[in-house]
């Protein structure tokens, strides 16, 4: 039996779909591939009802839907603040701007109002002497 696009072809083929027949044994029954069988579907939408949570698991009638709780987006964390010393009072008379530091000058940033400046205390690495000591966590911190 083909599928010829006649109306009690397409009743039938609706009907089994809505019993729940996967639309590749309704082809097998009309002798037509799967395909054109969700091509009817689709075309006919008012016959073949929209099956998209076929496969899952159904509640059984009158069982409320449980919704699990969303994640909230994780809270960002805040740079500990680090109280201005008297190094970094000392440091702030050659204090420069980001852009105006060197590869071989300190980049640790001095607690000003104003615009942000920069130890620029000559290094080998990132930050001068103080500054990386001060950088790194204390021995005891974080123990109890």
């Amino acid at each position: 039996m083909t599928i010829q696009h006649r109306t009690v072809d397409i009743e039938a083929a609706a009907k089994l779909w809505r019993d729940d027949l996967p639309a590749s044994q309704i082809a097998k029954r009309f002798g037509v591939s799967r395909n054109v069988i969700v091509g009817l579907a689709f075309r006919k939408r008012g016959l073949f009802p929209w099956r998209g949570d076929s496969g899952k698991k159904s509640r059984a009638p009158g069982q409320a839907k449980t919704t699990r709780p969303r994640k909230l987006a994780p809270e960002l964390k805040r740079e500990p603040e680090i109280a201005a010393t008297a190094y970094d009072a000392e440091r702030l008379q050659s204090a420069k701007p980001l852009h105006h530091l060197s590869a071989r000058e300190c980049c640790w940033p001095l607690n000003t109002g104003g615009p942000y400046l920069f130890c620029a205390a000559e290094t080998t690495g990132r930050y001068c002497r103080n500054h990386h000591a001060r950088s790194l966590p204390k021995k005891n911190e974080g123990k109890s």
